[in-house]
């Protein structure tokens, strides 16, 4: 059994779809750092995942102290990688302080290349983001020496909600910081869906994640952009027709439950966080529509 501790504390989806790597060590005892409000989107019910650790706490954990067979980090930001510099560790894969400049090891490139930390400087990062065919996962896997075959995510076993005939989820809203992923026609979307006779369901903050997390279980359907409510969705095994507007739709396994509606204005728009307005009005109710149908039949 070799002790493990995964670094990830990121925009909570990519939290999410992260926890694929719990299948990897289902031998190990497995520390995931991550910030406090992700915490309880982890699946703590699983033997594998010893601890969970709240990175604003880290000190006091005392995790600093412990030794650890492998450290994977996978966050590239200066908080990230000073921890995972500090940590005691046979082998670091990924993201760590050199010099005081964010780095990452060799065998994580593939990632680390098409980021914000690349080696290669951002115009060449979002090139090779453009140029890549793989999804995060087969990516992950394949740098740490594995082959993925479609392991799904992993979360807590207390969200699992029945889902509801003929309610369809729309997650309209997206982070400040990529204001194009916000499309312009939910409304007039959940108007033809209720002509339809489909009770459509705008999801709302929730003081618990959990709550959002049942309230999404509960459709069944979910309509998104690339954010948490897309991975949630995922996660809970709910059919996802999700809106690409200015990210990497490649990026994204869909596990043959989800169907990509990407703007023809990608290129213009992809990973830009002013707004372009073509990539969003760029795609019409009725694709969306007829995807929502599809994945219905």
């Amino acid at each position: 059994m070799s002790k493990i501790a995964i670094i990830k504390i990121g925009a909570t989806g990519d939290v999410v779809r992260t926890s694929v790597l719990l299948h990897l060590y289902t031998h190990d005892e497995i520390t995931w750092i991550t910030a406090r409000h992700n915490i309880t989107v982890l699946p703590a019910q699983l033997t594998n995942l010893r601890h969970i650790v709240a990175i604003e706490d880290i000190v006091p954990s005392g995790i600093l102290n412990e030794h650890f067979d492998l450290v994977i980090s996978m966050d590239d930001d200066v908080t990230c990688a000073t921890v995972a510099s500090s940590m005691n560790t046979s082998l670091l894969f990924g993201a760590f302080m050199r010099d005081g400049k964010v780095n990452y090891t060799v065998p994580s490139r593939e990632w680390f290349d098409m980021g914000l930390s690349s080696r290669w400087g951002k115009k060449r990062a979002d090139e090779l983001k453009w140029e890549n065919q793989s999804s995060y996962q087969e990516i992950l896997f394949r740098m740490l020496g594995h082959t993925f075959n479609g392991e799904e995510y992993m979360i807590p076993s207390d969200v699992i909600a029945k889902p509801r005939q003929r309610v369809i989820g729309i997650e309209a809203r997206a982070g400040e910081r990529w204001p194009t992923k916000k499309w312009d026609k939910f409304t007039q979307l959940a108007q033809r869906l209720t002509q339809d006779r489909y009770e459509c369901i705008f999801f709302e903050d929730r003081k618990d994640i959990k709550d959002y997390m049942l309230d999404i279980g509960s459709t069944s359907l979910v309509v998104s952009g690339d954010t948490l409510g897309m991975h949630i969705a995922l996660a809970l095994k709910i059919p996802v027709v999700a809106i690409f507007t200015c990210t990497s739709a490649v990026e994204i396994y869909g596990y043959e439950r989800m169907e990509k509606i990407v703007s023809p204005c990608l290129n213009k728009a992809f990973y830009k966080t002013d707004f372009i307005p073509e990539a969003v009005k760029s795609i019409s109710v009725d694709e969306v529509y007829n995807a929502i149908k599809k994945l219905l039949q």
